[in-house]
């Protein structure tokens, strides 16, 4: 930490400006103490690492924080300067005592006060959430910036996302979310838009680079949106997932989903042409949309009769005792939207390709069979026919942060 306090209460910083030797009279005359749990802290002046604080062995602050490192420290050193050449009010690790929490860098612009936490090693994502929530508490806006360290690339738009870094996004105006990253040593924010999961871990996104020298506040808090066209990675996926040997060491959901198919007497990669899609919503579920729409689609929809009205309750709880024991699975998000939303989403799609029918009293009807493929071939013939006749435009509704019809499929729940 770049922080710490005189006895007296006096705080001293090393984001300030101080030459070597006033500093190490100082360290032979005063001691240093942390300004949240008030421990004794050591003034650490060596060459190869910022100058900076740090609590003693074994001894634990009341703030549960990760340790800190150089990488970390000149990010949020870097971040610091940048805010205080903008003219901006900036406060370095300041202690909040009501929320027991230290920001990274807190600044006010305007009327507003800011959090800033640059995250550049793995936490719990309860205790994000929980910090997140703290801030909130207070009126304070809070950002996460994730250190660029932590931008796993697979491909020009395949990325790796772990569970907590979800937390992390943020909102545009038309609620598509988006992350942001930092690099020091590049000296450029990163940005993330048009976050599209493929799996628990992977997604497709859009990247935009900016330097810190061309970047404004505004850059940070607005940043211009992107729009690049992915849905045809989709079909890339789609193929991959239908050319997937089985895994020889399967999880609980593909022992599940490879039980449900041959049963029916499916191969894994002939899955159903209507399911695995990313539809309104899906990433609030992060199994892989063709294992849980699949299940859906099989067990649930293909069992009702045709032209009869059902509710799509029947769907949901389906579905739910297989969320419940972590055959499919939830994924942790930064707002309140409920899971239940992701099957509207897939309704609201089946509605749309013509499967299924909403009727006036809010129930569906199911107006035909699934799509049944002979051969992988015919398969991805059927993905490619599905999407560019009917797909593009719900797709790009759906990139648009246009949810057309899911608030008439809200009230069914």
């Amino acid at each position: 930490m770049f922080n710490a306090k005189f006895a007296d209460g006096t705080i001293i910083s090393m984001a300030d400006q101080w030459h070597i030797d006033e500093l190490k009279e100082l360290r032979k005359k005063r001691t240093f103490f942390c300004p949240a749990c008030h421990s004794q802290v050591q003034l650490k002046l060596g060459t190869s690492k910022l100058w900076h604080f740090a609590h003693q062995a074994n001894n634990i602050c009341i703030i549960q924080t990760e340790k800190e490192t150089l990488y970390h420290l000149k990010g949020k050193r870097k971040l610091y300067d940048w805010l205080k050449s903008q003219k901006l009010k900036v406060g370095m690790e300041v202690y909040l005592p009501l929320i027991r929490q230290r920001p990274d860098i807190l600044f006010r612009n305007q009327n507003t006060l800011y959090a800033l936490e640059f995250q550049c090693s793995p936490i719990e994502s309860t205790l994000l959430k929980s910090r997140t929530e703290g801030y909130l508490q207070l009126g304070m806006v809070p950002i996460w910036i994730l250190g660029g360290n932590r931008l796993k690339r697979h491909g020009p738009h395949s990325y790796s996302l772990k569970s907590f870094e979800w937390h992390t996004t943020r909102n545009f105006i038309d609620q598509q979310q988006f992350l942001t990253y930092f690099c020091p040593e590049q000296e450029s924010f990163v940005f993330l838009q048009q976050l599209t999961p493929y799996s628990s871990t992977r997604i497709l996104a859009t990247y935009q680079e900016i330097s810190l020298t061309n970047s404004s506040l505004n850059t940070l808090l607005n940043p211009s949106k992107h729009y690049t066209q992915l849905l045809d990675k989709w079909l890339t996926i789609r193929k991959h997932w239908r050319y997937h040997q089985p895994n020889p060491y399967p999880s609980k959901t593909e022992k599940f989903l490879q039980s449900l198919l041959y049963r029916r007497r499916i191969a894994p990669s002939l899955f159903p042409i209507e399911a695995g899609w990313p539809t309104n919503h899906y990433e609030l579920i992060s199994s892989a949309p063709c294992h849980w729409q699949t299940y859906l689609l099989l067990e649930c929809l293909e069992n009702q009769p045709l032209y009869q009205p059902f509710s799509i309750h029947l769907a949901i709880h389906c579905i739910q005792p297989y969320l419940n024991n972590n055959i499919f699975t939830l994924r942790s998000m930064n707002d309140d939207r409920h899971w239940t939303l992701a099957i509207m989403g897939f309704f609201h799609f089946l509605v749309k390709i013509g499967y299924l029918e909403q009727t006036p009293k809010r129930y569906f009807k199911r107006l035909k069979n699934a799509i049944a493929a002979k051969t992988v071939d015919e398969a991805i013939q059927y993905d490619q026919t599905l999407y560019y006749n009917t797909l593009v435009t719900i797709m790009r509704e759906r990139n648009e942060g246009k949810n057309k019809g899911i608030s008439s499929l809200k009230s069914n729940i």
